[in-house]
């Protein structure tokens, strides 16, 4: 049995696995998932405020545009009120009537745009503020994107210097031994077990006397007899 290249192996095979799950976790890095949902959601509201900023430009453009139309009856009102149309009292208190709540409609308008005017401040505000954010969240994404790109780049290459000693190993050892090996993979991440002190380190028991001492003069293979795993013995 080829136990030391069998116990290389394993060993190969366990540095493949903590790569493998590195990988896995760097390319499901939730610090990365997290600052791309934040970005996400800052989007959308930088949008929102933008859609937010745009109704209120209109709504002041349609204030501004009622104040023009207010501001030309008040014309024609005053124009009707010095000519001869005007008669008597009675037409006078009317038209005057007319330009003044003109005036008090004209002054409400005007507040409305005062109200829309600091509300667009504000938007604005919010969104320079969320642009800052964007910003800041980008440059922080990109810099843990290139640090994570950058370790799976040495996994990778890692991982492609370990995978041909895989290989060749696997054709030196002999079909009898690699079968036995995969069966007991099956129940043990580790089929070969070290025996130092008489214990075997996959399973921490004991092995008995005369094994440990078949072991040691090298006449025997033998599987411990509590795990099932390989016994290999290295000699000082």
């Amino acid at each position: 049995m080829n136990l030391p290249l069998l116990y290389t192996l394993q060993d190969l095979n366990k540095e493949l696995d903590v790569i493998n799950s590195k990988l896995k976790e760097l390319h499901e890095v939730k610090e990365l998932k997290k600052l791309k949902v934040e970005y996400q959601r800052l989007r959308e509201e930088y949008a929102k405020g933008e859609e937010k900023l745009k109704k209120n430009s209109y709504k002041q453009e349609s204030r501004n545009n009622e104040i023009k139309n207010l501001d030309c009856n008040r014309k024609a009102c005053e124009k009707i009120k010095f000519s001869r149309e005007t008669d008597s009292v009675k037409k006078l208190e009317s038209i005057e009537k007319q330009i003044e709540k003109l005036d008090e409609k004209k002054l409400e308008v005007e507040n409305d745009i005062i109200v829309l005017i600091e509300e667009a401040d504000n938007i604005n505000k919010e969104l320079a503020e969320t642009k800052k954010r964007l910003a800041f969240i980008k440059k922080k994404y990109l810099s843990s994107k290139e640090s994570a790109d950058k370790a799976v780049e040495e996994l990778e290459a890692k991982k492609l210097e370990l995978s041909p000693r895989v290989d060749n190993l696997i054709k030196a050892i002999d079909k009898e031994s690699f079968e036995m090996f995969s069966r007991i993979l099956k129940a043990h991440s580790d089929p070969v077990a070290l025996v130092e002190n008489r214990i075997c380190n996959g399973c921490k028991m004991e092995v008995p006397a005369m094994d440990y001492q078949a072991l040691k003069n090298g006449s025997q293979e033998l599987r411990c007899q509590s795990c099932g795993r390989m016994l290999y013995y290295i000699k000082p």
